[in-house]
């Protein structure tokens, strides 16, 4: 072997063994960048840019918010034809009852150390696989004798891809990805106000909100279950 074709045969060890360094501090950082999946219960605090007034902070057992939130319904959307061959879709619970009540505590305790100028913000994550989970999450406040449940997420997809930073929790009242649905409640007595319009609703301009009288709905169940002897 020349002294050329060694130094040629030098220069491709010196250039493979980089490539592999390389290779291997990248696909570290793209482990290390990618966000676990679990599931989680969040409920925390945040300021209200617009300075309202709510009528925080709000006394209510987890037991009460249980059942007000066992009450709200999700109704999507059906396309035309899946609507001329199905019908509407059936409405679906906000939270499944396993979940149901750990949202419900944490919701009734973050609404009794709240202030007049903050709401509460929920994010709700099941993991459905190791690299993938199912986001619900939005917005509770409580205003007069209305509680607003706003829902930006249902059950909304969020993949987990190496190198790719994930959002879904630190916004949780930003949609991940499209979605058409509205809140429903199933005692429709009690309701105050629905939002979007029929319009936004079609267009998902607005996330979707649900106004309630949570006060005359608790006290209709108090009276029910006194009755009732219960």
């Amino acid at each position: 072997m020349t002294q050329a074709s060694f130094q040629r045969s030098m220069l491709r060890l010196f250039l493979l063994a980089g490539l592999a360094v390389v290779a291997t501090a990248c696909n570290f950082q793209y482990r290390a960048a990618v966000v676990p999946v679990e599931d989680e219960v969040l409920v925390w605090m945040v300021p209200d840019d617009g300075k309202p007034d709510y009528n925080h902070p709000v006394r209510l057992s987890s037991q009460e918010m249980t059942s007000i939130l066992q009450e709200v319904r999700v109704q999507f959307k059906a396309n035309w034809l899946q609507n001329f061959i199905t019908g509407p879709l059936e409405s679906v619970p906000l939270f499944q009852k396993p979940i149901l009540a750990r949202v419900a505590l944490s919701l009734a305790e973050a609404l009794e150390k709240a202030g007049s100028r903050q709401r509460i913000v929920f994010y709700v994550a099941q993991r459905r696989t190791n690299d993938h989970r199912d986001v619900t999450s939005g917005s509770l406040f409580v205003k007069g004798r209305g509680l607003t449940i706003v829902l930006a997420n249902y059950q909304n997809r969020v993949d987990v891809i190496p190198g790719l930073r994930v959002y879904d929790r630190t916004t949780p009242e930003m949609a991940v990805a499209p979605q058409q649905f509205t809140l429903a409640f199933s005692r429709a007595e009690f309701v105050i106000q629905r939002e979007p319009s029929i319009v936004d609703g079609v267009f998902g301009a607005a996330p979707s909100k649900l106004m309630v009288d949570y006060a005359q709905f608790l006290q209709g169940k108090s009276k029910k279950a006194a009755a009732s002897g219960h």
